[in-house]
């Protein structure tokens, strides 16, 4: 009983906040999640590392340095050596495209990146939403349960004084053990979801007392959900960048089928004299580049209809959250009526109670309601529960 009371007096310290102080405190906790994240953490040098490469992989290859030394014979002329030092490069135009495409492609990653970081936010979010869900299931848990305890003592009281049936003494206790078992499977939901948020703080506690209410957003049109997720999702703006970055990389690979240079300069040493000179080549692509141009073309157009389906992805998404999110605001008015958030209508359990201390309801039809309150609570606290998360995925670029 110590244990049951415990868990309704932590339930009952959760009260309303203002929309504004609730939701900084939800943000608040968001933000140092994603600080303590280590697949942020990680992504975040990933996408550093793979800019990096890309700036390595436009570099003109290393000069090349030569030594070579023949023996003679020293009657006729002796021994005779050279020394050389060259460097190749492609046509000039390769390295101008190359460098637009390593600079969209960069910019892509960073992009890719908050991209990432918009989804962990999402998910964080998400996962606190689901988290203040499982506390108010508990807490209408513990209130059900705490009411069944006290009907199935008097049962048993009165079922020893011969008051009442063996089947009312049975049929309380069954509700009694029912609802302990419904406690305990939403206190084990809060704990799992305790236990997932402090993974995704990189292992470290969480403190999560102070949240008791979703978080409150308005509901706009969805002309502008549409127009804030095109114009500000990252995933969207990367693939232009990619697009652009495949263009240039098709740019560079029709500019490497033009030949490629080397220069060079040479000293020898002969007959005790010694020459100094130059060396040049050309060479000439003709087997390595055979494909790339065809390849580069093809790559280009993947990412450019990928890009397009990123667009429409977000769109349907935007769509779909916005439909749900309306549905839901609909039925939770209907609910409101009966569970009015000013607490002014009396309490429901309350007058059952009441009625059935009075005599005016059966012990049967004090279950039958109680079960029907504890489903509609339920429903309508599930009704919330979705509909912030369809309005987090709506605003999560506000």
């Amino acid at each position: 009983m110590k244990r049951l009371f415990l868990y309704i007096s932590i339930a009952a310290a959760c009260s309303c906040h203002a929309a504004a102080d609730n939701n900084s405190a939800f943000e608040a906790k968001v933000s140092e999640i994603l600080s303590n994240n280590p697949t942020l953490a990680s992504r975040r040098a990933n996408a550093e590392a793979e800019s990096l490469n890309l700036r390595a992989d436009n570099n003109l290859s290393d000069p090349e340095l030569e030594f070579e030394h023949q023996w003679g014979t020293p009657s006729v002329g002796g021994n005779k050596w050279s020394v050389s030092v060259s460097q190749s490069f492609d046509w000039p135009g390769v390295y101008h495209s190359r460098a637009k495409a390593a600079d969209a492609r960069s910019r892509a990653f960073g992009l890719l990146y908050l991209a990432e970081e918009s989804d962990m936010r999402l998910r964080v979010s998400n996962t606190l939403t689901d988290y203040i869900a499982a506390r108010k299931q508990l807490s209408l848990a513990l209130e059900i349960s705490g009411n069944l305890d006290d009907i199935a003592r008097r049962i048993s009281q009165m079922y020893d004084h011969g008051e009442a049936t063996v089947i009312d003494y049975r049929k309380a206790n069954f509700e009694r053990v029912q609802a302990l078992s419904r406690t305990d499977a939403a206190r084990s939901q809060v704990d799992n979801l305790r236990f997932e948020l402090i993974e995704l703080n990189g292992g470290r506690y969480v403190d999560l007392d102070s949240l008791c209410e979703f978080p409150a957003c308005d509901l706009k049109s969805e002309e502008f959900y549409l127009d804030r997720h095109e114009s500000s999702d990252p995933a969207i703006m990367a693939g232009e960048y990619l697009s652009e970055a495949a263009a240039q990389t098709a740019k560079a690979a029709a500019r490497s089928s033009l030949p490629g240079f080397s220069l060079g300069y040479i000293h020898n040493v002969e007959l005790g004299e010694h020459f100094n000179g130059i060396k040049a080549g050309i060479s000439l692509p003709v087997f390595a580049n055979r494909h790339r141009r065809a390849a580069a073309k093809a790559e280009a157009e993947a990412v450019r209809h990928s890009a397009e389906e990123t667009t429409l992805a977000v769109s349907r998404r935007v769509m779909t959250d916005y439909a749900a999110a309306r549905m839901l605001t609909s039925r939770i008015d209907d609910y409101k009526r009966l569970f009015p958030d000013d607490g002014a209508a009396p309490d429901y359990l309350t007058l059952l109670r009441k009625s059935f201390d009075r005599g005016q309801i059966s012990l049967v039809v004090y279950l039958y309601e109680i079960n029907y309150y504890n489903q509609a609570r339920s429903e309508y606290f599930n009704l919330l529960h979705q509909r912030a998360l369809a309005l987090l995925s709506l605003s999560r670029f506000d």
